[in-house]
C-alpha cells in the first residue's frame, strides 16, 4: 500500500518535510503540496491518508488522528500570520480573509470577538493584497506571501500569533500531522519524526535555498524557521489546541470542539 502524504507549500512546513524528500525514492509513499484550503479539500475528499493540516479541520472532516510529537507553531509572533489594517483595530469594519487559509481566518474571527472586542463583516478577498486593501479594512495574509512581502504604506500588521499567546500565555498551533484510522504505524510514524530531525540539522541550507517569487531572503528565512516556529505537540500545545477549538466554537466558525484524538501505532506494514 502506497501512503499518500500531503504537505503545505510553505517555508515553515520544509524543517518537517526535508528528510521526506529524501528518502522518496524508498517507494512506500507520495509526497504532494497544496496551499493549506486545498489540503484540506483533499484529506475529506479521500485523495490522501496523512496530511500536514490545518487545525481547525480536525473539526470539519472526521475519523482523523493527530500524530504524537509534531506540529506547526508559534510561542507569541509567528511572522507569517497577519492582520493587515489601514485603520486602527477598533474602526475595522470589514475584514478579508486569506483564500489560502482555515485556520488562521477562524483564528482572527475568534481573535476579534473575544480579544479585540469588534465585530468586523468578514469575507473571502481577493489573492491581491492592494485590491483586498482597497475593498476591506483589514486583510488576512498567511505564509509566504505574509513573511517576504514589504508592509503597504499606512498598514500596520497585527500578529495574530502574538495577540493569542498575549491573550491566552499559550501556544498556538496552526497545523498538525494527521492521519487516517488504520494506516499510522511504526515506519510512517519514524519516518515523520527522522524527516523532522533531518531537517533541523540543514535549516540554514534551508533559508539559504528557499525562494519565493523568484527571490531568496536567507537571512528572513533563517530568523524565522529559527526564532518565531515551533515544531512540537506535546502538552502545552493540546492545551492550547482545545482553547481554540472551544473558542471557534463559540464564534460559530465550527459547530462543536472535537475530541482530539492521538494517533496509536497499527501493527507494521511490509514495506
Amino acid at each position: 500500500m502506497t501512503i499518500r502524504i500531503g504537505a503545505v507549500s510553505y517555508l515553515n512546513t520544509r524543517p518537517l518535510v526535508f528528510g521526506l524528500e529524501q528518502r522518496r525514492a524508498e517507494g512506500w509513499f507520495e509526497l504532494s503540496y497544496d496551499v493549506p484550503s486545498v489540503l484540506s479539500a483533499r484529506l475529506a475528499a479521500g485523495e490522501l491518508d496523512a496530511a500536514l493540516l490545518p487545525t481547525i479541520e480536525l473539526a470539519r472532516i472526521p475519523d482523523l488522528a493527530v500524530v504524537p510529537g509534531l506540529a506547526i507553531g508559534s510561542f507569541g509572533n509567528c511572522r507569517s500570520v497577519l492582520l493587515l489594517a489601514s485603520k486602527p483595530l477598533d474602526e475595522v469594519r470589514s475584514v478579508a480573509l486569506d483564500p489560502e487559509s482555515r485556520t488562521s481566518n477562524a483564528l482572527v474571527k475568534v481573535l476579534c470577538a473575544e480579544v479585540w472586542g469588534i465585530a468586523p463583516r468578514f469575507a473571502l478577498g481577493p489573492r491581491d493584497l492592494e485590491l483586498a486593501l482597497s475593498e476591506h479594512d483589514a486583510v488576512v495574509r498567511i505564509g509566504d506571501k505574509a513573511l517576504f512581502e514589504p508592509l503597504p504604506a499606512g498598514v500596520s500588521a497585527h500578529d495574530l500569533g502574538g495577540a493569542w499567546t498575549g491573550a491566552t500565555g499559550l501556544p498556538f498551533v496552526y497545523a498538525v500531522w494527521t492521519v487516517r484510522m488504520g494506516i499510522f504505524d511504526r515506519d510512517l510514524y519514524q519516518a515523520l519524526h527522522d524527516s523532522r530531525r533531518d531537517g533541523d540539522g540543514v535549516l540554514a541550507a534551508i533559508a539559504e535555498d528557499y525562494t519565493w517569487n523568484g527571490r531568496r531572503y536567507p537571512g528572513t528565512a533563517l530568523a524565522y524557521l529559527t526564532e518565531a516556529m515551533r515544531y512540537r505537540f506535546g502538552g502545552p500545545e493540546l492545551t492550547a489546541l482545545n482553547r481554540f477549538l472551544a473558542a471557534a466554537a463559540r464564534t460559530g466558525e465550527i459547530d462543536e470542539a472535537p475530541e482530539i484524538r492521538i494517533a496509536v501505532l497499527s501493527p507494521t506494514a511490509c514495506r
